[in-house]
């Protein structure tokens, strides 16, 4: 059970995934990142996943891209206010 967990180990292994571009693993990746990541509110790997969901063109990424973003900005109302308002306005509708 890695739920919530940031282990940089298991992280690292889901961004190579995510990140050789190929949409049922990618999607399934960012999910897991997601999971893993839940709660930890942590912006920079946000940034990332965000930028990367701006700049790919699987759906099934972006849109899996989103869930993640929701799973590790659990429990942290403050920063997900300004993470849905910067994204509310994004061109990539899937992250909108």
């Amino acid at each position: 059970m890695s739920l919530g967990t940031k282990d940089s180990g298991i992280l690292s292994t889901l961004k190579e995934i995510l990140f050789k571009d190929k949409a049922i693993s990618g999607e399934a990746a960012s999910i897991g990142i997601g999971l893993l990541m839940m709660g930890t509110c942590d912006l920079e790997l946000i940034t990332e996943l965000t930028n990367y969901a701006r700049d790919n063109k699987h759906e099934k990424i972006s849109r899996a891209i989103a869930v993640a973003i929701s799973l590790i900005l659990v429990n942290s109302e403050n920063y997900a206010n300004s993470v849905v308002e910067e994204l509310i306005v994004d061109t990539n509708n899937w992250l909108r």
